[in-house]
């Protein structure tokens, strides 16, 4: 009898050690499941100021990258596997291949792939939190997020690019529409046409944005004050 109850009770301490090793390996995998490995590259000289996918100009000092399918805006942490050294960056433009990671140069610079021109690095999808982290890295710093805090890849990212350029209001929209159409030829910005009301009547605003940042904001405003004087940026 003595033994019969022994083996049983074996047994089912065995089953809960199953039980439990499998439950912390689902959680082990549910944390980490957004954590891709990936292969980054970065822009060369001759991308300086060319458009990206998003309407931006690439510049070699921001923290932006082009991947495939990652959603545009959003903030990716890129780290190096080799050196474990780590990166934010926000998606601005498309990359067609698969896998891969193409960085501006300041953000190969943290990750020191310059010299080799290819890294292994592992990616992870961050939300809007992360966001004053972002703006205030510098070269070196020391990013320091923990791998379960991640998002969905469908979930798109907002709350964070709320910087935007007003450059005109008008009463007439096919005026509106041909202020979006030269900003588009004279300065290759892209804009779109908001409708609002004012004294119960039609008022549309010609904006260009969302921008993640005031600086980049900033330089925008600054390169179409001459003609256009009354623009402002605006938050949403």
């Amino acid at each position: 009898m003595y033994k019969i109850l022994g083996t049983n009770s074996y047994l089912m301490r065995f089953i809960i050690l199953i039980i439990a090793f499998v439950f912390v390996s689902q959680l082990s995998y549910s944390q980490k499941k957004h954590v891709y490995k990936a292969r980054a590259t970065f822009y060369g000289k001759k991308f300086t100021k060319s458009k990206t996918y998003s309407g931006e100009r690439y510049s070699a000092i921001k923290y932006t990258a082009a991947h495939r399918s990652f959603p545009l805006q959003s903030l990716v942490k890129v780290t190096n596997t080799k050196n474990n050294k780590s990166v934010i960056v926000r998606i601005n433009d498309r990359f067609r291949r698969k896998n891969v990671i193409d960085l501006s140069l300041i953000a190969a610079r943290q990750l020191d792939i310059i010299r080799s021109g290819v890294g292994n690095v592992t990616l992870q999808l961050l939300d809007s939190s992360y966001l004053d982290m972002y703006r205030n890295q510098k070269i070196d710093s020391n990013l320091i997020i923990p791998e379960n805090d991640t998002i969905r890849d469908s979930l798109i990212i907002k709350g964070y690019l709320n910087y935007y350029v007003r450059i005109a209001s008008t009463k007439m929209k096919v005026t509106a529409k041909k202020i979006v159409k030269q900003v588009a030829d004279e300065y290759e910005l892209k804009a779109k046409i908001s409708k609002a009301t004012h004294k119960r009547k039609p008022l549309y605003k010609v904006v260009s944005g969302p921008y993640a940042t005031k600086e980049e904001a900033d330089e925008v405003l600054h390169r179409i004050h001459k003609r256009f004087k009354d623009a402002v940026i605006v938050e949403d």
